[in-house]
């Protein structure tokens, strides 16, 4: 990161899949498609179940009630577990190297944590941060504080989501830097005056060193 940037950002605030998780949502929408029978490509089994990923995404639907409904669109029912493994495809892992900088940057920063995510995801993620990275306390250990979708009702990206985390958080936009790898994302960011930064999905994040 430019120094004249560093001058003028005081906050970060960072998506999470596809900017700190690696991910690829096209492995759950091919594991759907093995498990459940769905046809079609990724965007087409996406917008016919959109109301039930939102929900979930929202918390407006509990883990079971969301598999039920998976399970009821349907063309084979399969088993609970089968379906939680397709749902948590797309989680790939962590770059060792990116948590070992949001630790540095912690220590310049006040970071946040922004993410559109749902229950089943938050325990993989949990889960896997402790079994192979020994870590237990990701979300005091790297940011001030984490904003989750599916625990605060809101998502990327409509405005109330950035209104909350500007008045919660008590930041000011044009101090804060925010990453995400979603266009939508960060027109909404930036419209609220943000600085912004269209990340590629999965790629490191060496332009935050310097």
């Amino acid at each position: 990161m430019d120094p004249k940037d560093k001058m003028a950002i005081n906050n970060i605030v960072f998506d999470f899949g596809g900017v700190l998780l690696d991910l690829d949502v096209n492995r759950t929408y091919e594991a759907l498609r093995q498990v459940m029978g769905f046809e079609g490509n990724g965007h087409h089994i996406y917008e016919q179940h959109r109301d039930i990923f939102d929900s979930f995404e929202m918390g407006h639907t509990i883990v079971e009630n969301f598999l039920w409904k998976l399970q009821n669109k349907s063309k084979r029912v399969p088993p609970v577990d089968k379906l939680i493994a397709a749902w948590n495809a797309m989680l790939l892992g962590w770059n060792p190297a990116k948590l070992e900088l949001l630790g540095e940057l912690k220590r310049q920063y006040k970071t946040f944590l922004l993410s559109n995510t749902n229950e089943l995801h938050i325990e993989w993620v949990r889960r896997d941060l402790k079994n192979k990275h020994q870590i237990t306390d990701f979300d005091t250990r790297f940011f001030e504080k984490t904003y989750y979708s599916h625990l605060i009702g809101m998502r990327k990206p409509n405005v109330d989501i950035f209104e909350f985390i500007i008045a919660d958080a008590n930041i000011d936009p044009a101090e804060t830097l925010f990453i995400d790898d979603n266009v939508h994302n960060i027109e909404t960011a930036a419209d609220l005056g943000f600085q912004t930064r269209l990340h590629e999905t999965n790629a490191n994040l060496d332009f935050l060193i310097g």
